[in-house]
């Protein structure tokens, strides 16, 4: 990427490279957002070494397709190792015009505490995008990493 670019896409133009990105799968070759296997087989702070673009706001960008609990099921697998991805709020719904339009879900990190079976809350923050024409293909996620206050 160029130097002093700074990639900020808006909600819509994430909608618009996520069926993009549906329609032509070689398409991020070319693109500042990195294809991942699978965003949980990393823990949020392994996210931004595997990013495409850095980024002083410590905002990430990664194309991936969602892994199920089982196999015939729509439940999302979000664990890792450290812990897992909750959704903290209602979906947001996103219309980028001609016709396209989708959501996007807001999850926090919670890690598993060390003597505890109560999960801990973080200051991890995800957005994950789904563009409403396939509702089985969920690609684009924003990962915005906020760090702790000292």
């Amino acid at each position: 990427m160029e130097s002093g670019y700074k990639f900020q896409p808006s909600d819509e133009l994430i909608l618009r490279l996520l069926k993009e990105k549906r329609l032509n799968p070689h398409f991020s070759q070319h693109h500042p957002i990195k294809d991942i296997d699978h965003i949980c087989s990393l823990e949020p702070w392994d996210l931004p070494t595997e990013s495409k673009t850095e980024s002083e706001d410590q905002v990430f960008y990664f194309f991936y397709e969602p892994r199920y609990k089982y196999r015939n099921s729509n439940r999302v697998d979000r664990r890792t190792e450290a812990g897992q991805w909750k959704i903290t709020s209602e979906d947001s719904h996103i219309e980028a015009g001609n016709g396209l339009t989708g959501t996007k879900k807001f999850l926090t990190f919670y890690c598993r505490g060390p003597d505890s079976k109560v999960p801990v809350k973080t200051d991890w923050l995800m957005h994950e995008y789904h563009v409403k024409d396939d509702p089985h293909y969920e690609a684009v996620l924003k990962c915005t990493s906020l760090l702790p206050i000292t």
